[in-house]
C-alpha cells in the first residue's frame, strides 16, 4: 500500500469531518486543500482508493468520497478500473449528501469533467448520461428541501410549496453537472434519455441568476439553455426549444457570445419551421449585438427572406446551397424540420388570397413539384392531396369527389380562429371565411351609417325646438 497516498487520503477525510463538526476554522482549512487538491497516486490502485472511499460517510462529508472518486476516473485504465470508479459514482448518486457540494464549487466541475472523460471511454455517452440523470435529480431535490427549510415565513399569505406548480422551483442553482448532464444526453442521441432530462432537469426551473454555482456564469448560463433547446426538439417540444433558446439571450453582456450565434441560427430555423416567419429577438436586446448576430447568419437571414414569397422554390434551392454550412454549424436536423414545415406555411399563405383553388393551381402557386415530399405518390397532385391531408387543419380541407383526379379536387381555406364574440343582441358571431368577414363589415357600416343619420335629424329637432332657441337667445 502507499502510505502517501493513504496518508494524503486520510488527511483529507479528516479535514473533511473537522469541518463538518468543528469551527469556521476547520472549514477554512478544508477550502484551500480542495482547491489545490491533487492526487497523490501515480496510477490507479485500488487498495488504496478502496480504503479511502471506505474511510469516507457518504452521507456526512459526501465532497471527500466525491473528490477521491474523481481520482479514480481520472486514473483507470482498464475497463475493470473504470467499473469499480464507476461504481462510486452511482453510490454518489444514490447516497450522497449533494448540498455539502454546493460550498465546494471546484469538486463539482472536477466531478463534471471526469465523466465528460468517462463519455468517451468504453464505458460511453448513455451510462454517464443515466447516471447524470439520477445524480442532478437528487442534488434538485436536495436544493429545494433545502431552501423549503430555511426559508422564513414573509406573512400569513405566504404560498407554500406545496401549493405551487410540481415543476416550480425554489432553489436549484446550476451547476457544471447540469451543464454535462445535458451534454451527454446530446452526445447519447436516445430519446429515452431525452425525456428523462426533459422531467428531472429541465423542466425544473433554475433559480435567480445570482445563485449559479458556476464560472464564468454567463456563459455557463447560455451554455445551458443552448443544450437544453436542442435536447427538447430531439423530442418535438419546439415551444419549450424556443423558449430555452431565448434564455440566451436574457443576459447583458458587453460583446457578443459565440453561444448566442448559435442560438440565433437555431432560432432562426426553428421560427420558419413552426410559423413560416422571420424571427425578431427581442427588444431589450442591444442593436449592437443584434448587428453582430445578424453578419454571422447572413445565409440564414437570406432563407428567411425567401419564405416571404408565395412560392417555395427559392427556399428548398437555398436550403439545398446552404447544407454544407448547416451540416458544420449541426443545424441539419433543424433545416429538414423547416423542409418538412415549408409547405404547410405555403399553402396557408395562399389561403389569405383565396377562399377556394384547385390542387393543381395550388401545386403551380406554391411549386410544390419543387419538394422532396412530391415524389411520394404517383404524381405531385397527389402528393399535395396527401400532405394537406395529414396537415389535419381544419383551415384548410381538399375536397375531392369519386372520379375526381387529384389535380382537379378542390381546396376550400377558411379562417377557423376569427371567431367573434357577443355582437349586438348577444348573438355569438363565427366568422369562418372572408364573404362572413365582408358581410359582417358591410352590416356594421350600415349600422353606423343608420346611427350617423338619426343623430343629424335630433340634431335637426334640438335646433328647433323652443328650449334650445330660448337657452341661446341673447
Amino acid at each position: 500500500m502507499s502510505t502517501v497516498g493513504a496518508y494524503t487520503y486520510e488527511n483529507l477525510v479528516s479535514t473533511a469531518n473537522a469541518a463538518l463538526v468543528g469551527t469556521p476554522a476547520f472549514h477554512s482549512s478544508l477550502v484551500p486543500l480542495l482547491k489545490s487538491w491533487r492526487t497523490p497516486l501515480g496510477e490507479f490502485n485500488t487498495e488504496v482508493l478502496g480504503n479511502a472511499l471506505s474511510m469516507v460517510d457518504l452521507e456526512k462529508t459526501g465532497v471527500a468520497y466525491v473528490q477521491i472518486t474523481v481520482d479514480a476516473l481520472n486514473l483507470a485504465s482498464t475497463a475493470e478500473q473504470m467499473d469499480t470508479a464507476f461504481a462510486a459514482v452511482l453510490r454518489i448518486s444514490r447516497e450522497a449528501e449533494l448540498g455539502q457540494l454546493e460550498t465546494y464549487p471546484e469538486v463539482m466541475w472536477r466531478l463534471a469533467q471526469a465523466l465528460e472523460s468517462v463519455g468517451r471511454s468504453a464505458v460511453g455517452h448513455v451510462r454517464v448520461c443515466e447516471v447524470l440523470v439520477e445524480l442532478v435529480g437528487r442534488m434538485n431535490l436536495q436544493m429545494i428541501a433545502t431552501r423549503d427549510h430555511t426559508e422564513k415565513p414573509r406573512g400569513k399569505n405566504t404560498v407554500r410549496p406545496e401549493q405551487l406548480a410540481a415543476n416550480a422551483s425554489h432553489g436549484v442553482r446550476l451547476t457544471h453537472l447540469h451543464i454535462e448532464c445535458l451534454r451527454q444526453c446530446l452526445l447519447a442521441q436516445r430519446r429515452d434519455l431525452y425525456v428523462r432530462v426533459m422531467q428531472n432537469v429541465i423542466q425544473v426551473r433554475l433559480d435567480a441568476f445570482g445563485h449559479l454555482l458556476v464560472l464564468p456564469r454567463a456563459r455557463a448560463f447560455m451554455e445551458y439553455h443552448l443544450y437544453a433547446g436542442m435536447v427538447c426538439v430531439g423530442i418535438d417540444e419546439l415551444d419549450w426549444a424556443s423558449r430555452m433558446w431565448m434564455f440566451v439571450f436574457a443576459l447583458p453582456a458587453k460583446h457578443t457570445s459565440a453561444i448566442q450565434v448559435a442560438a440565433y441560427k437555431r432560432l432562426m430555423l426553428l421560427k420558419l419551421a413552426t410559423e413560416g416567419k422571420k424571427l425578431q429577438l427581442p427588444t431589450f436586446f442591444a442593436n449592437l449585438h443584434t448587428r453582430v448576430l445578424d453578419n454571422n447568419a447572413l445565409s440564414y437571414a437570406a432563407l428567411a427572406d425567401m419564405f416571404a414569397s408565395k412560392s417555395m422554390g427559392a427556399a428548398a434551392i437555398k436550403i439545398h446551397d446552404m447544407q454544407g454550412q448547416l451540416e458544420r454549424d449541426e443545424n441539419w436536423a433543424l433545416a429538414a424540420l423547416v423542409v418538412r414545415m415549408m409547405p404547410r406555411h405555403f399553402i396557408k399563405r395562399v389561403g389569405n388570397a383565396y377562399a377556394s383553388i384547385s390542387v393543381a393551381q395550388l401545386a403551380s402557386i406554391t411549386e410544390f413539384g419543387v419538394h422532396p415530399l412530391a415524389s411520394r405518390a404517383s404524381d405531385p397532385h397527389a402528393a399535395l392531396v396527401l400532405y394537406i391531408q395529414e396537415m389535419n387543419d381544419a383551415s384548410v380541407v381538399v375536397v375531392q369527389g369519386p372520379g375526381v383526379l387529384a389535380r382537379d379536387a378542390v381546396v376550400n381555406f377558411s379562417d377557423i380562429r376569427a371567431t367573434m364574440g357577443p355582437i349586438g343582441d348577444g348573438t355569438a358571431v363565427h366568422i369562418q371565411t372572408e364573404q362572413q368577414w365582408a358581410e359582417l363589415i358591410e352590416n356594421k357600416v350600415q349600422q353606423v351609417d343608420e346611427l350617423h343619420q338619426y343623430l343629424t335629424k335630433l340634431d335637426r329637432h334640438l335646433a328647433l325646438s323652443k328650449e334650445y332657441i330660448s337657452a341661446h337667445r341673447g
